[in-house]
């Protein structure tokens, strides 16, 4: 960066010195500027609307693991009052059983007397039957949201298998795969990726990344997020990229371009976003705090959809 400047303020000596730019080449340099302006604009309105995206899932994600746990709750609430009811219907039945030898014993011929306890011991049975039915189907739309969230943890577990298997030969450098609320995410360090302040993919981190998206490739169900972090430090760009927002979003999307690059992912299930610097893994203002701070990862979510059916259809 240091060096730019320097060679900025020699040409700019030189120009002024020499006289040499003309009114022509001032206008292209002054359009080339404001398209790149115009560029950035849309670059930072994508980044919001991805941030935007990645917290609804996050709401999504919540919202159903809350109605799993209300459904759980639910089916224990009803087992505890169909237990009740069996009580309550067994006592009930004793209660007939003795009535019915008591009017024996006693030739009792009140006949309307014992065919409504009938009617009313028959009017329990009928709700203790439909009480039956709503219970085994919630029991059955619960046990369908347990089959589905285990099979979605074994999924998330394979899946962090096979990136790990694809990845371990980058473990040693800069490169961790750990699974978190149900997401595998692979955290890349800025040495991996990145020269200091520049957004430019290395050609060891194209290597990792064609590692990664062959496994992408085979995991059709799976949606990708990108998020670019930076460390504290403010960043002294140009004019197409000024700080350390600028900055995540040029290296989420970089590598959303190398993922994507001759490979047969469907690019709407990738999602670029920049952090800036305000998610740090070491929130401490160290060297070695910073280092890992700067960092890319990729978050891998399994599809919901057939949670979201069945909770929809509740």
């Amino acid at each position: 960066m240091k060096n730019l400047k320097i060679l900025l303020i020699v040409g700019v000596s030189v120009l002024l010195f020499s006289g040499c730019v003309t009114k022509s080449k001032y206008v292209e340099l002054e359009n080339r500027y404001k398209t790149c302006s115009k560029d950035l604009e849309n670059v930072t309105s994508e980044k919001i609307d991805f941030d935007n995206k990645s917290r609804e899932l996050e709401k999504e994600v919540t919202q159903l693991k809350t109605s799993v746990e209300l459904l759980r709750t639910d089916t224990m609430t009803l087992t505890r009052k169909l237990n009740q009811s069996e009580k309550n219907l067994a006592k009930l039945k004793r209660d007939y059983d003795d009535l019915l030898r008591s009017f024996t014993d006693l030739n009792v011929s009140n006949n309307e007397e014992v065919k409504k306890l009938m009617l009313g011991i028959d009017s329990i049975r009928v709700q203790l039957v439909q009480r039956e039915g709503e219970l085994r189907e919630k029991e059955a739309k619960l046990a369908d949201l347990q089959e589905i969230l285990k099979q979605k943890d074994d999924e998330v577990r394979l899946l962090k298998e096979k990136v790990i298997n694809a990845l371990k030969g980058y473990m040693d450098k800069g490169l961790k795969v750990y699974e978190k609320n149900g997401k595998v995410y692979v955290s890349m360090d800025e040495k991996l990726l990145f020269a200091s302040g520049s957004w430019v993919v290395s050609p060891e981190g194209i290597k990792a990344l064609q590692e990664l998206m062959k496994v992408l490739e085979t995991e059709v169900d799976i949606n990708v997020l990108i998020e670019g972090h930076t460390d504290n430090v403010p960043y002294k760009g140009n004019a197409q990229v000024k700080d350390n927002w600028d900055l995540s979003v040029m290296r989420a999307t970089a590598v959303v371009k190398v993922i994507l690059k001759d490979s047969t992912i469907d690019p709407k299930r990738i999602s670029a976003a920049g952090r800036g610097e305000f998610f740090p893994i070491d929130p401490a203002d160290t060297p070695e705090a910073r280092a890992k701070n700067r960092r890319t990862e990729i978050i891998l979510t399994p599809k919901l959809d057939e949670l979201l059916k069945i909770i929809e259809s509740n």
